[in-house]
Order: structure tokens, then sequence, then C-alpha cells
């Protein structure tokens, strides 16, 4: 199928990821039609995607006959069928539940022609499992938008074993004309590239919320006093412990049992304080924010040592060769996290010595073998990457 004959696409599941990417589909100028399993799921959606074209138009990023076209074009359906014909791509937006997916794509590959082109926007779940049950497996892949989609730049485009190029060479331009900025997965391994890299920071917050000795307002208040908009232990609460959590263990399965999220993640969901959804999690999130004491700070862990475990881990993709470049990973950093350099980026003018010893430290304080330097790290080979 050439990019020039997709004029619709079928989005299912109307939930923050689902009305999302009907927006942008339906922006580009895309025939777009929702599904999901009750009508009132589906208003709820649409008022979401009123309320945002409205903030737009209100700031003048859009007009009014902008955003009245926009929404003229996003149709709604409870029935599967009606929803996915004379679509050209489908784009699933569902809970991650592998069966639940597996289950939907039975149901609408058995409906649509044999080249429709399938995309699950799974975060972390395996393309290839998922696109087991599709007739003709080479038009199914991976489209991994990020939370919000009307607002994040990065869309992950990932091959499953059975992906053919001209499926990902598809949604990589489609990706392209909803105005995103797309990044080819090449293998589909757990949390592909932006999760993947920044998932080892997660058992590490973990091991120093269960250790104790360091609050975690002196983490973040240093690094929001450096300019980010967000300290490490802030972004869990905001995420939500339980997305946190559940990607742990999923991790746990897939990538190393170090992965397990520890006692004070357990504590947390035992609780029911989830962040800033239940108003309170690490942080205290009754006023809408969360409470961090900016008085304290600590030197024992420092913004150095998060960009030394990130690059750690983003020389591992590079090696395994899930992305095309570390220019790929930088990139997909920068738009998927709205960092303000991707690692090997951030890290190219930093003594290989010092990262190095930042993973020595943590791994030995933490227990965590993930942690250990890459040899490219401790040799400073990490930093001809980038000319490759």
């Amino acid at each position: 199928m050439n990019v020039k004959e997709v004029k619709k696409i079928a989005v299912l599941g109307s939930g923050a990821m689902g009305h999302g990417i009907a927006q942008v589909c339906a922006a580009a100028g895309f025939e777009v039609t929702i599904r999901d399993i009750k009508q009132e799921f589906l208003d709820k959606g649409l008022d979401k995607i009123r309320e945002s074209l409205g903030i737009l138009s209100g700031k003048g990023k859009i007009t009014k006959d902008e955003a009245a076209g926009t929404l003229g074009r996003i149709k709604t359906a409870t029935d599967i069928k009606e929803a996915v014909r004379g679509a050209h791509i489908v784009i699933e937006a569902i809970p991650e539940i592998m069966d639940l997916k597996k289950t939907i794509f039975k149901e609408v590959s058995d409906n649509v022609p044999e080249d429709t082109v399938l995309a699950t926007n799974t975060s972390t779940m395996s393309i290839t499992e998922i696109g087991s049950v599709v007739r003709n497996p080479s038009r199914f892949a991976g489209m991994h938008f990020f939370n919000p989609p009307n607002r994040m730049r990065l869309v992950e485009v990932i091959f499953g074993r059975e992906t053919s190029g001209e499926t990902v060479d598809l949604l990589y331009e489609i990706t392209k004309i909803i105005k995103k900025i797309p990044v080819r997965v090449l293998k589909d391994r757990p949390g592909f590239i932006v999760n993947r890299i920044n998932g080892p920071v997660q058992p590490l917050l973990s091991a120093i919320l269960d250790e104790g000795k360091i609050k975690p307002d002196a983490i973040d208040a240093v690094q929001k006093k450096l300019g980010m908009p967000m300290g490490v232990f802030e972004l869990l609460d905001y995420v939500g412990l339980d997305i946190v959590y559940h990607g742990m263990k999923y991790y746990e399965k897939t990538l190393s049992p170090e992965y397990r999220p520890g006692r004070y993640l357990d504590e947390r969901m035992e609780k029911k304080e989830l962040g800033m959804k239940t108003g309170r999690g690490i942080y205290d999130w009754s006023s809408g924010k969360a409470l961090i004491d900016m008085t304290l700070e600590t030197s024992e862990i420092t913004p150095g040592d998060f960009i030394a475990v990130i690059l750690n881990e983003a020389v591992k993709v590079f090696k395994e060769g899930i992305a095309e470049s570390a220019q790929d990973i930088d990139q997909a950093q920068v738009a998927g996290m709205n960092a303000l350099a991707g690692p090997f980026a951030l890290a190219s003018g930093m003594d290989p010595g010092s990262l190095s010893s930042s993973l020595d430290k943590l791994s030995k304080r933490y227990g965590l073998s993930i942690l250990k330097p890459e040899p490219e790290i401790a040799d400073g080979s990490f930093k001809k990457m980038l000319k490759k």
C-alpha cells in the first residue's frame, strides 16, 4: 500500500491514548473512526478531543474552522466490524493486557482485507506475540505513541519478527504526516528504545526508597534547581506508581529479576497510594502538585549518576541492534522524554572514568548487577558510536 492511498484510520480504544491518537490523525486530514465497548466511553473521549482543540484554538495555534474540521472527520462506533470497515490502517490503544489485545486483533484480522496495516500502541509488550493471531503478520507492527499523543512528539515504529519493511516504512511516513517524529525500532525487545534505556532507573529508585537513607526530596530538589521540569521520584508519582510497578514486573520476567519492585513500592500498592492520581504516593499531591522539600539536597546520588545509568543502557540497546543508530537513540530520548539532549550527546564531554565510577558505586551500593558499566563506558569508546 502506498502512503497516498491511506485515507481512513480506525483507532481501537477511546481512553487517554486512543482519543489523542484519533485527534492527531484527524487533524492531519485522515478520516477516523474510534471504537470502544460503550458509547459513554466514546462520548468522554470526544469531550476530551473538543477540550484539547478548544485550548489550541484559544491559543491561536489552530483556527476554529480547523478545529471544527478535525472534529468533523471523527466518527465513533461500538461495533468492531463497523469501525474497521474501509480502514487502511487500524491502531489499537486498549489496556496492556496481552490476551485482550490478541482477542481484539484476531477479530480485526478476520474483518479486514489482508493488506490493511495493523498496529499496536503497546509500550512494553511483544509485538511478535500480539501479531501471532493476525492473518498475514507481515502487515502487523508496533506504533508506540507517547502520552499525551496530542503533545508528545515521538512515535516508535517497531518491527515484530514477521513485520515487513514495507509496513514499517508506511507507518514511518504516516507518522511524519501527522507531524510526529518517527524512530524505527529494529528488534522486538522489552521497552523498545526509550522505555528500555530509562528502565534501569526504576529498580535504582526502588532500591533507594528501600534503603531509606536518602530522602527523595533531596534528589529531586537538586534536579529541579538545575532546571529539570520534574525530579525522578516526582516523575514516578506523576506517571503512577501502579504503572511503574507493573512495568517493573514485566521487565522482571523479560529482562532481569533485578527489576522486581521493592518493599516500598509493594506497600504503596497495598495502600493504593499511587501518586498524583490518588493524591498521595512518594509525595503528598493533595494540593495538585508534589509537595517537595526544596531545602534538602544530597551529593550521594547526583544527576550525573542518572546520566551514567541511562547511557549504560543506551549502549546495550545500540550493541543489541535495537536502534538504527546512536543518533536515533538520542533523538528518541529527546522527543519521547522532553529531555534537553540524548544520553550519547549528554555524555560526549564527560570523563569515562567518572561515568564508570558512578555505575560501579551504584551497582555495589544497591546490589544491582544491571548497573555494572559496559566495557564501552569504561574505555570511552561509546563516544565513537555517534559517528557510526
